[in-house]
Formats: C-alpha cells, sequence, structure tokens
C-alpha cells in the first residue's frame, strides 16, 4: 500500500499561491516529525508523501530555523550514512496563564504539549487593580519560566484566561461583574508590553470548553457546553467545533442576565463547590459526602442545588442546543451525586436528551485551554517564519 501524496499535483499547484502551498507542505512534514520525535529521510517520505527533493528542502529550513536536528547514522553495510532529525520541541515555547479573582497563574509548554514549568500566586486585593494583578502575572511566568530553565527568548505566545465578558479579538474585558476597574482595559496589549511576547485572551469557561474537546470529555464533540454554577457562575461554548463568542464576548456570561437572576455571591451549601477558597471547598465536600451517605438535610440541599443546574442547562438545550455539556469549576466534585438528580430533573420536564459529564481535565482544564491556543499560535507563526524564509 502506497501512501496518500500529500505534495500537491503541477495542474493543483498552478491554482495554488506558492507560498500556500509551502505553509502546508511545511505544516505537514513539522507535524510528522513532532509525531515521530527523530525519523529518517526515507522515514518521514512514507509519512508524508512528500518528494525527497521538497522534503529536503523543508527539513533544511526546519533545520535553519531551529526546529529540527540532523545527525548520520552509521549502517552496517556500504554506502553513505543515512540521514536522521530529530524534532526540537522547546525551541520555541508557548505560555498558558490565568487570573481569577484570588489567583494569578503561570504554565509554560512546549510544542508537544508537555509542562516545562507551572507558578501559581494570591492575588489579594490586586485583583481589582488591572495594572498590579498583571504584574503578579509576570511574577509567575518568571518563576514558571526559571523553574523551566529557559532562556526568555524562547517564550513566543501566550494566552491569557480570565473571568467576565472578554471581546478576544480586540483584546479588551469588555466587562467584569464586581471590579469595574476591569472594564474596557486592553488587556492583550497591556501584557504583552510587559511579558515581552505577543498574547491573546479569552474568557475562562471557553477556555476550557475548548480544552475538554481537544484532550478531555468533550473530545469527538463538536457542539459543547461547559458549565459552572454556584460561587461562580458561567459557560463556554463550542459550535462546529469553534469557540462560540457572541458579539464582543458576551456569550455564556450567564451571571449578567437579570431574566435568570443568577445568585452572584453564592456563599453556602453546594455552591461552594465552584469556590476558588480551599476551605469553602472543603465544607461543600463534606456537605456532598454526607449526602451520599443518605443525610436528608444535604439530600434536600443537593435536590435544591441540582434543580438550579437544570434549570440551566434547560437554558442552553433550547437555545445553544449542546450534544454535550461538561460540569466543571469544582461541579465534578460531586457528580456523581448531583447528575443523577439533574437528569431526573430534565426528564420530568421533557427537555431533550443531553448527555451531561462532569470534566477530565479537573481544575486545570482553563488553563490546558489556554496552552492549547499558545501553542496554535506558536506554531502558526514558526510556519509563517519559516516560509517567509523560504521565499526570501
Amino acid at each position: 500500500m502506497t501512501a496518500t501524496r500529500s505534495e500537491p499535483d503541477a495542474a493543483l499547484a498552478e491554482g495554488l499561491d506558492q507560498g500556500r502551498v509551502r505553509r502546508m507542505n511545511t505544516a505537514v512534514v513539522l507535524r510528522a516529525l513532532a509525531a515521530a520525535g527523530d525519523a529518517s529521510l526515507a522515514d518521514l517520505g512514507r509519512a508524508t508523501g512528500l518528494s525527497r527533493r521538497t522534503l529536503q528542502a523543508i527539513l533544511d529550513e526546519l533545520r535553519r530555523a531551529g526546529w529540527a536536528l540532523e545527525s548520520e547514522t552509521v549502517s552496517g553495510g556500504a554506502g553513505r550514512p543515512a540521514k536522521s532529525y530529530a524534532y526540537v520541541a522547546d525551541h520555541r515555547v508557548a505560555v498558558a496563564l490565568r487570573l481569577d479573582t484570588h489567583t494569578a497563574y503561570a504554565m509554560i509548554v512546549d510544542l508537544h504539549g508537555r509542562v516545562l514549568g507551572r507558578a501559581q500566586t494570591a492575588l489579594g486585593e490586586d485583583y481589582f487593580a488591572p495594572e498590579r494583578a498583571l504584574r503578579h502575572l509576570a511574577a509567575v511566568t518568571a518563576i514558571a519560566r526559571d523553574q523551566a530553565g529557559l532562556d526568555p527568548r524562547v517564550l513566543a505566545a501566550g494566552t491569557i484566561a480570565a473571568g467576565g465578558v472578554i471581546d478576544a479579538r480586540e483584546g479588551v474585558v469588555v466587562r467584569l461583574i464586581n471590579a469595574p476597574a476591569w472594564t474596557g482595559f486592553p488587556l492583550a496589549e497591556t501584557a504583552a508590553a510587559l511579558l515581552g511576547f505577543p498574547i491573546t485572551t479569552d474568557n475562562d469557561a471557553n477556555l476550557a470548553a475548548f480544552a475538554e474537546s481537544r484532550a478531555g470529555a468533550a473530545e469527538g464533540h463538536d457542539d459543547v457546553a461547559w458549565l459552572v454554577h454556584g460561587n461562580r457562575t458561567g459557560a463556554g461554548f463550542l459550535l462546529r467545533g469553534a469557540i462560540h463568542h457572541g458579539h464582543r464576548g458576551a456569550a455564556g456570561e450567564l451571571v449578567e442576565s437579570r431574566v435568570l437572576d443568577l445568585k452572584q455571591s453564592a456563599a453556602d451549601g453546594f455552591s461552594l463547590l465552584s469556590s476558588p477558597i480551599a476551605t469553602d471547598r472543603t465544607a461543600a465536600l463534606a456537605l456532598t459526602d454526607a449526602a451520599r451517605a443518605g443525610d436528608e438535610d444535604a439530600l434536600s440541599l443537593a435536590r435544591d442545588f441540582a434543580a438550579e443546574l437544570a434549570d440551566l442547562i434547560d437554558v442552553l438545550a433550547w437555545t445553544i442546543a449542546p450534544e454535550l455539556v461538561v460540569l466543571g469549576g469544582g461541579l465534578e466534585d460531586a457528580s456523581e451525586l448531583l447528575v443523577p438528580l439533574v437528569r431526573e430533573r430534565l426528564h420530568e420536564r421533557g427537555d431533550p436528551a443531553i448527555r451531561i459529564l462532569p470534566t477530565a481535565l479537573g481544575a486545570d482544564a482553563v488553563l490546558l485551554g489556554a496552552a492549547h491556543v499558545a501553542r496554535d499560535a506558536v506554531s502558526a507563526s514558526v510556519l509563517d517564519t519559516i516560509v517567509r524564509g523560504t521565499a526570501g
């Protein structure tokens, strides 16, 4: 069986921009080399279907750009030694960043997705002052970078996950409930100037949904809602496999709806499952354990909270209409108790059958979503740089 050729034939190539063709072929080779880690020219030819001449040209560019190392393998027979190419995953790295109401997080990943370093620090009242909050973000980035033993110049791109209405295209915080100083703040631009590399930003629930679709509970699903409720409430949506932002990033910011009348600062019971404070979550988990053990008061509270979740999912079922709802932000810790109660409530009302699953990524879902977006940005930059170099 012969490999399917990725290289466009002459007739097709005539109709395509040559820079685009080079970019496509370079992406194919880069992915094949990354998957193999170490491969010969013949191995890559079988994996990509590209001609030896095209492969060699692309590999030379990857080597000059620092993404591939060339070595020679001495064989036992006669003839010239075969060349082998190794992928350099940490030649440029991506930075995942997160700001929530209490903490700043940083995680550095290579293009394989391996975590090279991570750090976090408490924000305190500095959360309510954007410039000071970003200085904390810069500090944890430096700690994570030093932990990984990286030169600052290899940090190629970053993505910040934050709460509130985020205009991802403009990189601006449109609105953040209970924190008016963030309204209109140019988050991406200010962070990029401070950190020294390009920054994109998006809502934290959106990025959690994206992470679940890449390698989590929503893998293989195109229409997904990621939902958190209680002390924090919000949703992130994927439609046809892409993040759905709505106008200026407002989609999913459910806590802003006066009609839904959601509690903005739920401070007791099962609502504390989604609190960023460890002692709150401990109290909620104790309540969960009591309900599992049959405590009637705890079970009553669980049913009430499940009814609130079901009401939210009912709204999503008849508007966004996802095929899957992923519960995260701490709700996963009580999912065995809550999900059956939610399903029962939805079934009683005749709502559409929607799968409900706990997050497979836990507390890291948001940061991992930011890492995926940042890695994609680094990969795109790599290809653009190499193709421009080839064209030149």
